[in-house]
Parts: structure tokens; sequence; C-alpha cells
């Protein structure tokens, strides 16, 4: 199984391993978890975005997707209507989520252990198992940050998909906050159409939860 995709990079640039969790909360993360996905379907041409909706291009055929991309490009297409990016986050979230766990889980990155509740109660939850395949990519995105003409276009999509998100703090202290924010928007001034259209659709979902959890 290869574990190497945009949904699982995202995962584990976001993992605390001192807590053994994502430091994300929950909706962060399935907007970035799903937007990984999405991206890496426009990014084989399966998939593009238009006024922030979701538009299958009928004309290509799925090569080596993750599952987790499979998963989306199959709900899609089995949806007679065109929805925004918002609303497959909150229908695909969970399910992606899990995918990218059991993904990781099963190229031995993270392992599946026991732990007592404070109530007695055992629990399932992830630790790591392999801690340099863990950090491969938050070192890799940051060695890009450092050398800007190194950037990859899977590089740049993770940085946009952290700042859309407000999470950049996840590459701290290593880089400057403000440093990452000022080479995220050099990059999106390059991005493909489909893509500036994800972003947009990705920040509004993100808002969204933001204005509700204020409220």
């Amino acid at each position: 199984m290869n574990c190497d995709s945009l949904a699982t990079d995202f995962f584990l640039i976001a993992y605390d391993e001192i807590r053994d969790c994502p430091a994300l909360d929950p909706y962060r993360l399935t907007c970035g978890l799903v937007g990984a996905q999405l991206a890496e379907l426009v990014i084989a041409g399966l998939l593009t975005v238009r006024e922030d909706r979701c538009v299958l291009d009928t004309g290509k055929r799925p090569g080596n997707l993750s599952r987790g991309a499979t998963l989306t490009l199959d709900n899609i297409t089995r949806e007679p209507r065109r929805h925004p990016v918002r609303a497959w986050v909150d229908t695909l979230g969970p399910s992606v989520t899990e995918l990218v766990c059991e993904e990781l889980v099963c190229c031995n990155v993270l392992t599946v252990i026991h732990r007592r509740s404070l109530l007695g109660r055992r629990q399932a939850c992830l630790a790591v198992a392999d801690p340099s395949a863990v950090r491969k990519p938050g070192i890799i995105l940051r060695t890009m940050l450092r050398q800007p003409a190194t950037f990859t276009l899977e590089g740049a999509i993770l940085l946009l998909l952290l700042t859309t998100l407000g999470a950049e703090q996840l590459l701290e202290p290593e880089v400057d906050r403000n440093a990452v924010r000022s080479i995220s928007a050099q990059a999106g001034e390059h991005l493909a159409g489909p893509l500036v259209q994800l972003r947009a659709g990705l920040s509004e979902a993100s808002a969204a939860i933001s204005l509700a959890v204020r409220r």
C-alpha cells in the first residue's frame, strides 16, 4: 500500500508525537484531509472546481489513486447534483479521516494501542510506530520553505492547505509563521484555476466552523 499521498502527508504534519493525536481540531483536520483528496483528483485531471462546485471530468479514467481519493471520487460520481466544497467536507470528513488513519497503520507508520480511560474502559488510540516516517513530510515541507526554489506542486498544496486553515503554527518553531504566510501567498499566485476555487471553498468551510464555535 502506498502511504505517500497529500492526505497522509497532511495528517502527519498535523500529528503531535507527544500527545499521540492530531494537533488540529477535528473539523480543521477533516477540512485539510478532504481538501487534500480533492486536490489529488484535480491534479490527476479527474475533477475540477467551478464556482465552488466540484465537477467531474468524465473524459478521464482513474489512475493510481489513494484509497481516500478513490472514496471521494466514487461519492462525487454517484451524486447527480454538483455540491460545494464545504458539503463534501461535511459528508466525507469522518470516512476520509478513518481511511487515512487505516492507511498509516497498514504501512506501519502509526500503530493502534489500547489505553485505560479515567473510568477504566479500554480505548483504542493511535501511537507512533515509525518516528522517521511520521516526521518526514514536515521535514520536507520545512526544507522547501527554507529553499523556495525547490517547491513541488504537492508541497505548495500542503502549504496552502495549512495557511488556508490557519494552521501555520504546525511548522513552528523551525519556520517563522510570517515567512510561511508570505511564501504561501506567492505560491497561491501560481495556482491553476480549479485549485484556487478549491482553496476558496476550504477557506469558507473553515470560516463557517470558526464562526459557529464563537457563537
